[in-house]
């Protein structure tokens, strides 16, 4: 693609935005969003996971084209794929609702340009783990460079994966070869299935512009809104801390399993999340 063609030759992109109970934080990005990127063809579609209706009504203000709001809480991974649903386009961008667009605003046209120059090429990373670029494999179609990165980072002591669901541009072939989400009430389960399908798969790549990660999308939130915070489960296990020094570490895990299954059951039926 070339920055002279014409809104009709670049290919539909759907701009999914990924959003709970945080209207404040959904309205911020989808004006970011819309103030720094020049795609020519776009179609912005919300997934919200059950709001309460207040929030419901608040979401369907926006300037959106599609809404897709679940009646009920059903978890992330039914989030994500309730979304991927409703999206037309040849390109998905996820977006949560805490993440801000900051530019520059011809991002997406370079994106999209390698992706259609390079169809291998499954997911473009905007934010994540800076996992190595391989500089022997540049991938053309922009001016701006981009390019594989083959593997994850392994300078740390945790697993590092390449898939991340922090903002990136999807093709989708990644549906035709990954699948859909787990839908389970454990956030964390549903975003380790995903990453260890990707990490298995040989079929897709996985890409990165160095001067555009952690440029492009920024989260400025604190821990203190984040759902990994705020949930029940880590609100007790944080409460527990100070016990962990009373306890025999033969019997931690037990311990911390007797007080935490209630909590994984009631996240399970719904009554938490």
């Amino acid at each position: 693609m070339s920055s002279q063609s014409t809104p009709q030759e670049w290919p539909l992109v759907s701009a999914l935005f990924i959003t709970y109970k945080r209207f404040h934080h959904l309205e911020r990005a989808i004006h970011a969003f819309r103030e720094h990127t020049d795609y020519p063809n776009l179609e912005v579609v919300i997934t919200d996971d059950g709001s309460p209706a207040e929030i419901q009504a608040q979401i369907r203000t926006l300037p959106a084209d599609v809404f897709a709001l679940l009646p009920k809480n059903r978890s992330l991974g039914a989030n994500n794929n309730n979304g991927l649903r409703h999206c037309s386009g040849k390109y998905v961008l996820m977006i949560q609702d805490d993440w801000i667009c900051q530019g520059p605003p011809q991002y997406l046209r370079d994106a999209v340009a390698v992706m259609e120059r390079n169809p291998r090429v499954g997911i473009i990373n905007f934010a994540s783990t800076e996992h190595p670029p391989d500089l022997n494999q540049p991938l053309h179609g922009s001016p701006e460079p981009c390019y594989v990165t083959p593997k994850p980072l392994e300078e740390r002591a945790t697993e590092e994966f390449l898939y991340s669901d922090q903002p990136h541009l999807r093709s989708r072939k990644v549906e035709e070869v990954i699948g859909y989400y787990l839908e389970d009430r454990d956030m964390e389960r549903c975003e380790q299935d995903y990453r260890n399908r990707w990490k298995h798969q040989r079929q897709l790549l996985t890409a990165v512009f160095p001067g555009y990660r952690g440029v492009v999308f920024t989260n400025p939130i604190g821990p203190e809104e984040s759902f990994r915070i705020t949930r029940l489960r880590y609100r007790v296990a944080a409460a527990l801390q100070p016990a962990k020094a009373f306890i025999p570490k033969p019997h931690l895990n037990f311990a911390r399993n007797c007080i935490l299954w209630p909590i994984y059951l009631m996240e399970r039926i719904g009554l938490t999340r």
